[in-house]
């Protein structure tokens, strides 16, 4: 299995809805996750988790390379430690989206803010959809805190 370099970091600033702790590792928020009451999004946006026992929400996170690289399958093991799930449930097809999200985050340079929107196609069929993007219109502030 190959093993990836970087990683979504979390960084602490509650006024751009960032509330996991600085250094925290990110993932992709399950239905599960909540806001925990602390901010509101636009339908479109989706937000991070941070995969410690706390499940802290975050808007916003920035691509870090790593000291120790890691495999899909160690992340999804973190995520299911994380969530209280059984990592023997764990499937070849589930292990894939860690997979996705570990490409898609290793091919932007550290320091990159990255932000998960909702994609949505209506034809043929509707579909809903996650996808991983770059932050231009905050980037800034972002930067500024990095």
């Amino acid at each position: 299995m190959k093993k990836h370099k970087k990683m979504l970091i979390a960084f602490k600033d509650p006024e751009l809805n960032c509330f996991a702790n600085k250094g925290d590792w990110l993932y992709i928020a399950r239905k599960k996750d909540t806001k925990k009451g602390l901010f509101r999004l636009p339908r479109y946006i989706h937000f991070f988790a941070s995969i410690n026992g706390e499940r802290m929400p975050s808007e916003f996170r920035v691509v870090k390379n790593i000291d120790t690289p890691i495999t899909a399958m160690e992340l999804a093991e973190l995520d299911y430690k994380s969530r209280n799930k059984d990592i023997q449930l764990l499937t070849d097809e589930t292990v894939k989206e860690y997979e996705w999200f570990l490409e898609k985050v290793n091919v932007h340079p550290e320091h990159t803010p990255m932000a998960v929107t909702w994609f949505e196609k209506i034809l043929p069929k509707k579909e809903r959809s996650l996808r991983l993007l770059l932050i231009k219109n905050k980037m800034k502030r972002l930067i500024k805190i990095l």
